[in-house]
């Protein structure tokens, strides 16, 4: 896969169109597509800052294609107090509201051979972890929590139970790390 094919790949994960992409760089979809064709240093730039594509994706077409992506946290918020709905976004009422969410996503799998039927429920499933996930960024709302903060603190938590010497390749319990 080209350069050229690799952008294209991360623009159909955002399923954005050249008009789209070329409005959020600030240029016309005309230049747009001249950059697409002759990509320099400046157009990966450009990509990486606006869209958080990976450079290592671009430029040798490895590991993940982005390297963050932002979350939309004001417009689930905004898309709930249109609706006055925050009214009902009980932190009880959204844990139930999560794992109900969590259920119809295992539903994707249930009468399965296991993760062979992904292709033919991709978009079931998509549709499901993002209720999850919006239900995820209400719940950090109503108990006051930082979404960036508290995944950065638990990941320094896990990184201590499993660090990389013991958990390379296991799936093993970090307890099971402490009886060796």
């Amino acid at each position: 896969m080209d350069v050229q094919e690799r952008i294209k790949r991360a623009q159909e994960v955002m399923k954005l169109s050249n008009r789209e992409m070329a409005s959020h760089l600030g240029i016309q979809e005309d230049e747009y597509l001249r950059q697409l064709d002759n990509p320099d240093r400046e157009f990966y730039e450009a990509l990486t800052g606006t869209f958080g594509i990976s450079m290592t994706f671009l430029m040798e077409g490895s590991g993940p294609i982005f390297d963050w992506r932002p979350l939309p946290i004001s417009s689930i918020l905004a898309f709930r107090d249109e609706r006055d709905w925050r009214q009902f976004h009980t932190p009880k009422d959204l844990a139930i509201s999560i794992t109900l969410e969590a259920s119809e996503l295992l539903e994707c799998f249930q009468w399965s051979a296991g993760d062979l039927v992904v292709g033919e429920h991709k978009a079931a499933m998509e549709e499901e972890l993002a209720d999850i996930l919006i239900y995820a960024v209400s719940f950090a709302d109503a108990i006051g929590s930082d979404i960036p903060t508290i995944i950065r603190e638990k990941l320094a938590k896990n990184g201590a139970k499993y660090p990389v010497e013991k958990a390379w390749g296991t799936a093993a319990k970090y307890s099971d790390f402490e009886k060796e």
